[in-house]
Formats: structure tokens, C-alpha cells, sequence
């Protein structure tokens, strides 16, 4: 099996299965209550709250097996600071999430206007604490390297090797260059060793 599925078994842990699931489930069921409440559509609205519900199971899954992996790494791991922080905002979220769930399936054959208002602001906190703390897990993939098999080099330093390499690169080029226009010089004086020796002739 892991022949043919590398990427997954190669992977330090199962919480990146998890986590895109309640990101996009989440924001699309506030997309549907919004749709919703603007065109006064019950089936809009009650696709909105499955897609609630399904992205609340999600965020409380991806939030069991973030804090496994957590647990799964040394305190002395680059961004380790940056774990904690990623993990207080999408405990949030799933705390939020849930509230919201269950505000929503207590509320569920309410017509009230005022009802499902108060269940989209809900849902609409729970989208943007979730925004910042993906972006906060993002931060973690893309600039320390977690979870990957190896670490990213700061940014810093790539820089700094690229300034370099691109120095290296111009004096080469210039040291080619030189040759070139040696190599023509050297063919200029041959052409005109040739020609003297015309002249003798």
C-alpha cells in the first residue's frame, strides 16, 4: 500500500488528512446562509446548516488529531511557539463551530428572521477565527517546514544565497565574455600576422 500511496504514508502524521475539510465545508455553509437570507430560500438554508453541521464533525476531528500531533513534537522544533498558537485559534474554532451547530439544530424550524441572523453572525465569527488560524497553519507548512519531512530554510537566508549565486553568475559571465573578446583579439592579430606575412610574400 504504501507503494502506491507514498505521499500518505510518508506524512509524520494523519492531520493534514483532516484539516481542509471543515476550511472549505465552514466557509461554504456561510456562503449558503448568506445566499439564503438574500433570497429567502429554505432549501439555500437548509443546505447551509448540513454543510454547518458536516464542517463542525470536521473541525473537532481535525482538532483531535492536531493536538495528537502536538503532543508528537519536540518543544526545541522551529515555530514551536507558532503550534500553540495555531492550536488555541482552531480550538476556538471548533468551539465556536459546535455553539453554533447547536444553536442552529435548537433553532432549526424557527422562521424567525431574527433567529437566523443570529445563526449566521455565529457562523461568520466561526469562519474568521478559522481564516486566522489556518492562516497560522499555513505559516507553519510553508515557512518552518512542519509536518514535511525536512525543514524550509528561513527566508533570510535564501535570499542571501540567491544575492550570491546571481554575483557568481555575473562574474562568470563576465570572465566568458572576456574570453570572447580575448579570443577575438588573439584571432584579430593572427589575421593580421597573416597579413604581414602576405606583404613579405
Amino acid at each position: 500500500m504504501d507503494i502506491s500511496l507514498p505521499g500518505l504514508f510518508a506524512a509524520p502524521n494523519i492531520h493534514p488528512l483532516f484539516v481542509h475539510f471543515p476550511i472549505a465545508l465552514l466557509i461554504v455553509a456561510l456562503l449558503f446562509q448568506l445566499l439564503a437570507l438574500a433570497v429567502k430560500s429554505d432549501d439555500y438554508l437548509r443546505t447551509g446548516r448540513w454543510l454547518l453541521y458536516l464542517g463542525t464533525l470536521g473541525a473537532v476531528v481535525a482538532a483531535a488529531t492536531g493536538f495528537i500531533a502536538t503532543q508528537e513534537m519536540g518543544h526545541d522544533t522551529a515555530g514551536h511557539d507558532l503550534v500553540h498558537v495555531h492550536r488555541d485559534f482552531m480550538l476556538v474554532t471548533s468551539g465556536l463551530a459546535v455553539l453554533t451547530s447547536i444553536v442552529t439544530l435548537a433553532s432549526s424550524r424557527s422562521r424567525s428572521s431574527t433567529t437566523r441572523w443570529v445563526q449566521m453572525l455565529l457562523l461568520a465569527a466561526t469562519v474568521v477565527v478559522l481564516t486566522v488560524g489556518a492562516d497560522r497553519g499555513a505559516e507553519l507548512v510553508f515557512r518552518y517546514g512542519m509536518g514535511t519531512a525536512g525543514q524550509a530554510r528561513p527566508a533570510t537566508l535564501d535570499r542571501h544565497d540567491g544575492h550570491n549565486e546571481n554575483e557568481g553568475h555575473g562574474s562568470d559571465n563576465s570572465g566568458h565574455h572576456g574570453e570572447r573578446h580575448g579570443g577575438e583579439r588573439h584571432g584579430g592579430e593572427r589575421h593580421g600576422g597573416e597579413g604581414h606575412r602576405g606583404h613579405r610574400h
